[in-house]
């Protein structure tokens, strides 16, 4: 951002973090772990929401890389077949 617009333009920036695992959508920064569930809602422009999921400010970068190390952290994983640590999801 230009040096002369600086006290003039603000903005807040928010992260989310969210899995979609065994047909269901999951807040990986929930802080209660046992309900962190989401519930998906449709949008008046035919788009879809997560209205429950956890939104973290955040003001660097350092705070994006904390957050999506605890959102790792909370990631799902599970046994198949074929692998004992298997991380099949989509994010």
């Amino acid at each position: 951002m230009s040096t002369d617009r600086k006290d003039i333009m603000t903005y807040d920036i928010y992260v989310q973090m969210v899995e979609g695992y065994n047909e269901q959508v999951r807040d990986l920064l929930a802080e209660d772990k046992t309900d962190n569930k989401l519930e998906i809602r449709s949008c008046n422009d035919d788009g879809l929401s997560l209205p429950n999921a956890t939104l973290c400010s955040v003001t660097s970068t350092s705070d994006v890389l904390t957050l999506m190390k605890l959102g790792e952290v909370n990631h799902a994983v599970s046994c198949t077949a074929l692998n004992n640590r298997s991380r099949h999801c989509h994010r």
